[in-house]
């Protein structure tokens, strides 16, 4: 199993560093960004690298916004290899994580619903909690 993570700019780079500086380095998650170099470029690049994967591993796509391209081109990759490929936008650090620990453990549906809980879970406010002061220990 493989995962890309593909977003515009960095931000799929800054959340593999991250991933890798909680969990380590995975040799099965890869990044592509869309660069000033154009969308052109990177079809190409996006491409080249799902015609290589789809060869021997099934893939999880997670990409940053809906509708942007970098989820367009894995959406209509997805459309030509559904048997091979999922695709997943709003990528956040815990749907990472998780997804990336549980690579070589889990199918590519049960990767894909894995991605999707996490993510949703991973989305929270933070909101004052009253405490009583007799019950605090220390």
């Amino acid at each position: 199993m493989k995962l890309i993570l593909a977003s515009h700019g960095d931000l799929c780079t800054g959340m593999l560093s991250s991933y890798q500086m909680i969990a380590g380095v995975n040799k099965d998650i890869a990044v592509i960004s869309l660069t000033d170099a154009g969308i052109e470029d990177f079809v190409r690049r996006f491409n080249t690298m799902l015609d290589e994967f789809v060869r021997t591993h099934e893939v999880l796509i997670i990409t940053d916004i809906k509708g942007g391209t970098p989820y367009n081109e894995a959406f209509n990759y997805f459309l030509r290899k559904k048997e091979k490929v999922r695709v997943i936008s709003g990528m956040n650090l815990p749907m990472v994580i998780e997804t990336g620990l549980n690579l070589q453990t889990k199918s590519l549906g049960d990767l894909y619903s894995l991605a999707l809980d996490i993510g949703r879970s991973g989305i929270e406010g933070a909101e004052e909690i009253e405490t009583q002061t007799d019950d605090i220990e220390f």
